[in-house]
């Protein structure tokens, strides 16, 4: 037999296969139409019909948007200066007569408003060093905020410094000025912690 005739029977099993696997055409995959999502008719209201509380917190909206919002609350506290500040003698930081009112006035607001925090900041006329006058307007601060921790408010709330001669409310030179000067200022400075 000749070496064709030997692999005549493999060429016909081969051959069919060969055809199957490589003449037979794939599938097409079916096309699948795009689709838009069907219309509602419910009627919803435009983006500028929508009021929205300003504290409501969107997805856009950051924790610093929050304390803008807080810090223009502590802004319009602070221009309306519901705590009035408290003067002092030549060279003293014993609370006068005055003094002690305005302190139980301020007391009565810090209780009603118990969330704000406050700073309590000594002041001075221009007499007197640096050095001294920043002692002196720290003593100020101190004993203003030791008055209203007696008054039953706690004193996390509170925190104290001195400003010496350097924030003065009148920049004359004379006692008029000067008593102007001699005083301790509060500013709210935010909310306690809870």
């Amino acid at each position: 037999m000749s070496k064709w005739c030997q692999r005549a029977p493999l060429a016909l099993i081969l051959l069919p296969l060969l055809v199957l696997v490589v003449g037979c055409p794939k599938k097409p995959r079916p096309e699948i139409p795009e689709t838009t999502p069907p219309k509602t008719t419910d009627k919803t209201p435009a983006a500028e019909e929508v009021k929205e509380s300003p504290f409501a917190k969107t997805p856009e909206s950051s924790e610093s948007s929050l304390e803008d919002q807080m810090s223009d609350e502590i802004r319009r506290l602070n221009e309306q200066k519901p705590l009035g500040s408290v003067y002092f003698d030549f060279d003293k930081a014993d609370l006068r007569q005055d003094a002690l009112e305005q302190l139980q006035r301020n007391a009565e607001w810090l209780k009603s408003h118990a969330v704000y925090r406050v700073r309590i900041e000594g002041n001075c006329d221009e007499r007197g060093t640096t050095e001294y006058n920043l002692a002196l307007g720290d003593r100020r601060a101190a004993t203003v905020k030791n008055y209203l921790v007696k008054a039953g408010l706690d004193g996390g709330r509170f925190e104290t410094i001195s400003y010496g001669e350097e924030h003065p409310v009148d920049p004359g030179h004379g006692e008029e000025a000067w008593k102007k000067n001699r005083r301790a200022d509060f500013t709210i400075t935010g909310k306690a912690a809870r």
